[in-house]
């Protein structure tokens, strides 16, 4: 064989080969999974331990809430955090409390915030959930058309608001969707021994904001969460607040862990997560903060059992006004706390009898957030130096104007308009509720 010959028959064989070996990886087959996203370089992991999964792999948890949490735009304050720190995905199932817990029980999320104790209480006895826990509380209010056709305005029992409304056939827009305003309203009803309804009442059937709106363009009447309610303000609406401050009224919110044995997508350790990241301090005291520049007070009072703690080890310097006694709940807020929240201008008689304009939190607001309890009668008002004065409680929550005054000094004063001067107190620091 010539050189030319032994070349031109390398070739060939090396051309041959490399076709062979381009035939073989094509016949290969290739992945079906998306491939691996980048990750960051860590630490190594131990080779007896199954690795962790990719910081980059997204996890969503199906939350089924009240449509307060949602229209009052709660959610989209606070849960960009959560996504962010777990690296997860909220999705939010807006729905009335009943409608929400019935998702838990169906298997269909896991994890919801509602705010009806008593179904809520059911849902965890008939074992659907696995953990409950308090959250935060805020007030239901009676609003209405300025006009006021009905003549509620300024009632401080609401279940005898809702008995004018029923005998004065005022249209009235009720949620009717099993939500807690619904069975809340329910309850109004019950107490106001009202128990068939006409024309006059319209149910429904769907949340909050469409059912305030509802109100608004047909000049009626209906129940609301502050929340919502405030919110939708913002927003245009024109209705009015004409009842509040009942102790009836109180709306305590709670999250539950939907138990896993109802469906395994159920993400019971995430759920779990969020609840301890919802009810941590940090995330609590963010709550507090949720429409203080547009109120000037929160639209939900944080209320956890860490938070509570919390509150309770501070120390004594830091509380300059306390709530306590026969009370839903015993409060406590620094001087910042109570001149953040919203307040009012009311005239009364200063230590020289002469007229005089005070600003300050009406009393009716501060025991809403106690919440009194139902046998309680009476407060007893308390200085730092000692001094005590006691006041009919259900005079104090028909005063409209009577006031804790914010001093010059710093403290607070009780300002009671129409009562006798011994109830003004000097450096109050403390509410009894007796």
């Amino acid at each position: 064989m010539t050189r030319k010959s032994f070349v031109f028959a390398v070739t060939v064989c090396l051309i041959l080969a490399a076709v062979a070996l381009g035939a073989c990886t094509q016949s290969k087959p290739q992945p079906t999974t998306a491939p691996q996203k980048t990750v960051e370089p860590s630490a190594p992991q131990e080779t007896t331990e199954p690795p962790a999964p990719p910081s980059t792999e997204v996890q969503k948890l199906i939350l089924g809430t009240t449509t307060s949490t949602y229209d009052s735009g709660l959610l989209d304050y606070i849960l960009p955090d959560f996504e962010k720190a777990y690296n997860a995905k909220v999705e939010v199932i807006s729905l009335g409390t009943g409608q929400a817990i019935q998702l838990g029980k169906d298997g269909d999320a896991d994890v919801l915030l509602v705010h009806s104790r008593r179904q809520e209480d059911a849902f965890m006895n008939e074992g659907h959930g696995t953990r409950r826990e308090d959250v935060m509380y805020n007030d239901f209010i009676i609003v209405g058309p300025a006009d006021d056709p009905a003549g509620i305005r300024g009632m401080r029992k609401a279940p005898r608001a809702m008995e004018k409304l029923a005998t004065t056939e005022s249209t009235f827009i009720s949620r009717g969707d099993d939500s807690g305003t619904h069975n809340k309203e329910n309850v109004l009803w019950k107490e106001a021994g009202i128990d068939s309804f006409g024309k006059w009442y319209v149910s429904a059937g769907q949340g909050m904001g469409a059912v305030l709106t509802m109100a608004e363009e047909q000049q009626a009447y209906t129940l609301s969460d502050r929340a919502t309610y405030l919110a939708m303000t913002l927003e245009g609406l024109k209705l009015e607040i004409l009842v509040e401050g009942d102790p009836i009224l109180f709306n305590p919110y709670g999250v539950l862990a939907v138990n896993p044995d109802k469906n395994p997508n159920i993400k019971g350790e995430l759920a779990n997560q969020f609840i301890d990241w919802l009810i941590s301090v940090p995330v609590q005291e963010k709550i507090g903060t949720f429409g203080i520049a547009e109120f000037g007070a929160p639209l939900f009072v944080p209320d956890s059992q860490p938070y509570r703690d919390a509150q309770t080890l501070a120390s004594p310097g830091d509380t300059a006004l306390k709530v306590s006694g026969k009370v839903a709940q015993a409060m406590a807020w620094t001087e910042a706390e109570v001149k953040a929240m919203q307040t009012i201008d009311v005239e009364a008689e200063n230590s020289k009898g002469e007229k005089e304009t005070y600003t300050g939190v009406p009393f009716t607001a501060l025991l809403t957030l106690a919440a009194p309890q139902s046998d309680a009668t009476t407060l007893l008002l308390m200085a730092d130096d000692g001094y005590t004065v006691e006041i009919p409680l259900a005079d104090v929550q028909a005063c409209a104007n009577c006031i804790v005054s914010f001093r010059s000094e710093g403290g607070f004063t009780s300002r009671m308009p129409g009562f006798p001067k011994n109830t003004t107190v000097k450096g109050l620091i403390e509410i009894q509720v007796k």
